[in-house]
């Protein structure tokens, strides 16, 4: 029998867009669905605006009011898509009415909310609870993740992560509530960072201490009103890591990149092989393996391309396998693997969950501490 998960979305921006489509167009990607998505309600403070989305997307019912969704018995799933600021008492009054939850990330804006969060949802194990660190999700992060288990790259000696933009080297443009630290909480680290922080955990391992550095390159920029506003947010962010396996690396975090778009990029570095990967090129995953012959002109040696292209595994079918990939792919797999978790009831263990978020939450904490107090910080 097909399980129906009902999803209220709450928040009307960019991410809920994308992940209405995700969890809305499921069906056209992956075959035999034991679960079908359902786009219950879509929240929003204006009604117009609800009323609106309602008709667009899909969405059964439009609700300006949290509260009368989260007390509706009919609901399975509190998909978070508001600023950061919001995240915390969402989350915690969704696990209150036993809600499985979907939140955007960084889970929430600060390392006692995240341990609040966590002895929370502890006493609600029964739900299915994750952050959407998407990126997690393409076929050549996954295949990268596969080649690391396997022992391909051996110890990982050193890395560098870097998530860039070019959004902020325009001081004409009008701010975004990201770059507000009252309603992002955080900066860049918190936005691109969090992302970035993600993959170096997911791939690298576990993080021993950090050393950060923030930019403000443009002090004075436009507000969100367009009048004239003092920036109080990192528009870059610098961190080098130490790992509990004794890997060192970097991660940046940028919207000072001029030339960029959405380049999301990594390098590994192992003793038996080497990994690259760049959002902008998301097809193929680069492999170097050492075992490969040296010889004259080079032999076998160099970095190889994998097609990963859209080779996810069954019950995938939609495009094909041969197909090139998008950004949008990524969180459909996510809100994928996170619906069958919920179908279920037990999590996939690739999902980012409550912990995950937490780690990456006291990460970017203690980085903002080592920038302030120009120290090594221990996580």
């Amino acid at each position: 029998m097909i399980k129906k998960i009902n999803i209220a979305v709450i928040g009307t921006g960019a991410m809920g867009r994308t992940h209405s489509y995700s969890a809305a167009n499921l069906p056209f990607y992956y075959e035999n669905l034991p679960f079908k998505p359902v786009l219950h309600t879509i929240c929003s403070r204006d009604k117009q605006k609800g009323e609106q989305l309602k008709s667009d997307w899909g969405f059964l019912y439009a609700e300006t009011d949290i509260n009368s969704i989260l007390k509706n018995p009919e609901i399975d799933v509190i998909d978070i898509c508001t600023p950061n600021i919001f995240h915390f008492k969402t989350i915690m009054d969704a696990l209150e009415n036993k809600k499985h939850i979907y939140c955007e990330k960084p889970m929430v804006i600060s390392s006692d909310e995240a341990a609040r969060v966590l002895e929370k949802s502890s006493q609600h194990k029964d739900l299915v609870c994750a952050v959407v660190f998407h990126n997690r999700f393409s076929p050549a992060i996954l295949r990268a993740k596969q080649l690391i288990e396997e022992n391909k790259t051996g110890k990982i000696m050193s890395f560098r992560f870097a998530y860039l933009h070019n959004s902020n080297i325009d001081t004409n443009k009008n701010a975004g509530w990201k770059q507000d630290i009252n309603i992002g909480g955080g900066g860049v680290l918190f936005d691109l960072g969090s992302h970035a922080l993600d993959l170096a955990r997911f791939l690298c391992g576990e993080f021993h201490a950090v050393s950060g550095t923030s930019q403000i390159f443009f002090p004075v920029r436009k507000g969100i009103n367009g009048e004239e506003w003092q920036t109080n947010t990192d528009e870059a962010f610098y961190i080098t890591a130490k790992l509990k396996n004794g890997a060192v690396g970097t991660i940046e975090a940028n919207k000072l990149a001029t030339g960029t778009n959405t380049e999301l990029y990594l390098e590994i570095y192992g003793t038996k092989g080497a990994l690259r990967y760049n959002l902008m090129q998301p097809n193929y995953l680069e492999f170097y393996n050492c075992e490969d012959s040296d010889g004259d002109f080079g032999g076998d040696r160099g970095f190889k391309k994998i097609e990963c292209v859209q080779r996810y595994p069954a019950p995938n079918i939609f495009p094909s396998v041969k197909s090139p990939i998008g950004w949008l792919r990524a969180h459909m797999h996510c809100y994928y693997l996170y619906l069958e978790s919920v179908c279920k009831n037990k999590p996939n263990p690739l999902l980012p969950n409550f912990k995950d978020g937490a780690a990456v939450q006291d990460i970017m904490e203690k980085a903002y501490l080592s920038d302030k107090n120009e120290q090594w910080e221990m996580i």
